[in-house]
This record gives structure tokens, sequence and C-alpha cells, in this order.
């Protein structure tokens, strides 16, 4: 996934890189995430990614016995982007799962956390930070997609106005992410798809 993007206001905590790894019969894990010397959002970000890691041995041990033809199931997590404001920690999580099939499904999880509480940000305010309504938001996310996507735009409804479609959003020192997740409105081959608007506050 290549270095992540890190993003940092003077004087903020060092952003470390913690990592999990675990090689079985059938599977093997390689977890990395950040911590930032924040207790209650770094303890946050591990709970996430522990869930996620509980999740595919489940599923991996739904799979095919020792022996079988299907290679190793793999799970794999980086983070591509993190940001430290004066008020705002922000994290985008990739986690990467391959339990046979054609191929393996990525799907991306949005950070967000009020630095000095620790509290996740709601999709309110990350709307707030931008100064858009979720239909103005929606609107203006739509005619981007087209423009990039142009037919390949297959599921218009997964940018409609709704909280579940833009719950998945990332912070910056001047913009705020929304993130669509792959076949969230395109095919697999274009991949996880973001728009991006001015923070104005």
């Amino acid at each position: 996934m290549g270095d992540a993007k890190i993003e940092a206001a003077p004087q903020t905590a060092e952003i470390t890189t913690a990592t999990e790894r675990e090689i079985a019969e059938m599977y093997a894990i390689e977890a990395r995430y950040p911590q930032f010397g924040i207790p209650a959002i770094d303890a946050e970000i591990k709970a996430v990614v522990e869930e996620a890691i509980a999740q595919f041995k489940k599923d991996a041990a739904e799979g095919p016995p020792p022996g079988s033809a299907v290679p190793r199931y793999e799970f794999a997590s980086a983070f591509d982007f993190a940001y430290v404001g004066a008020d705002i920690v922000s994290v985008e999580l990739v986690v990467s799962t391959y339990l046979g099939g054609a191929h393996g499904i990525s799907f991306v999880t949005g950070l967000n956390f009020e630095k000095s509480s620790g509290r996740k940000l709601t999709l309110d305010d990350a709307l707030a930070l931008t100064g858009l309504t979720l239909q103005e938001t929606a609107a203006k996310a739509k005619a981007e997609l087209g423009q990039k996507l142009g037919s390949d735009v297959i599921a218009p409804e997964g940018a409609d106005p709704t909280i579940e479609n833009y719950g998945t959003f990332l912070v910056g020192a001047d913009n705020v992410t929304f993130v669509f997740q792959v076949y969230q409105v395109g095919p697999y081959a274009a991949g996880p798809q973001k728009i991006s608007f001015p923070r104005v506050q």
C-alpha cells in the first residue's frame, strides 16, 4: 500500500506504527496501524484492528480444510493517511482480506477523533467542518463522481444523501474527504472513490 501520508501540526504527538503478525496453517496476518501516544485514541484504533482480525479468523475457520487446493487466506491492514492537528486526529485504515475466489477485497475505515477528549467524530461533525448539508454534499459528490467515472458509475444510489453512504470520512488540515467503498458507486476495477471538500472550520 506504499508509505502512509502523514500530516502533523507542530508540537503534536509522534506517530508510531504498531504491527501484529501471525502465521497459521490456513492463514497469514500482518496488521499495521498507527499509534499517537494518546491512550484513549490508541486503544480505539487497536480495538478496531483486533475486531477485524477476529472476524477474519472466524471466516477463515469456516473455509476449506487444510490440504485443499485453496491458497492460504490472508489478512493485511495498513494506514494510507494519518493526520494530527491541534483539534483532530484522523486515520485512514485499509483492511484487505483474501478468503478464496478470484480476488481479495479491501475495506476503508475512517477513524476520526476530537484530540482533547478522544470522542469519535460523527457525520454531523464532518459536515460542520465543510459548512455543507448532507444534501449539498451528495449533490456535489454525484456530479464529481459522474465526471470521474462516466459510464462506470454502476450504483449512483451509493452516493445518495444517507448516513450510511457518507459515514466513512477523513479529516485533514484543509479538507474533509468522503470515501466510497469498492462496489459502492463503481466496479471493482475502479477501487474505492474519494471526494474532498474544503474545510471552513
